[in-house]
């Protein structure tokens, strides 16, 4: 059976896409108002503030534009709602006794070999700490092997994890 790998897309009975109806609300709000600035009126033809008027209607609709299509929709913990983001942590070889101690209390964790110069923790949560999930990579040939299996921990077994990784740890930052 394949080892579901972290690094290459998220857990799908965890995650769901979500549309930002604010994004979209602001865009066309953005978008407004960079086509009224075509419609203006024309100043002094002396001055430049009438291609100063149109740079600044075309950058605000481009920027309307960017968030509608890259902006509008996002990966959402679907138990909360909350925005979902992703961290990689590196690990050198002296850091593994401390991460496989730290990591012990959440999952299971196989024999890792000493050989491997770095491990990679990837980390996916939800804003609101009620959803993490992580698994250990390594990097070889041009990809990320998955270490371990992946590890989902929900509501405060989740926020204690992050929370600990922070402060305990100072993995993250």
């Amino acid at each position: 059976m394949e080892t579901f790998n972290l690094s290459q897309s998220y857990p799908t009975q965890d995650i769901r896409k979500r549309t930002s109806f604010l994004t979209i609300g602001l865009s066309i709000c953005l978008l407004a108002a960079g086509i009224s600035l075509f419609f203006l009126p024309e100043s002094t033809s002396e001055s430049n503030i009438n291609a100063l008027k149109i740079a600044a209607g075309s950058l605000l609709a481009v920027i309307s534009f960017y968030f509608l299509i890259f902006r509008a929709r996002y990966q959402a913990y679907a138990g909360t709602g909350s925005m979902v983001c992703k961290k990689s942590l590196t690990f050198s070889k002296e850091q593994f006794q401390g991460l496989k101690k730290y990591l012990a209390d959440y999952c299971d964790l196989p024999a890792m070999s000493r050989e491997e110069p770095q491990l990679y923790l990837l980390i996916v949560h939800s804003k609101d700490n009620q959803y993490a999930a992580f698994q250990l990579l390594t990097y070889s040939s041009f990809l990320y092997k998955p270490v371990t299996e992946l590890c989902c921990l929900k509501g405060e077994k989740a926020s204690t994890f992050m929370k600990n990784l922070h402060t305990s740890h100072g993995f993250l930052h």
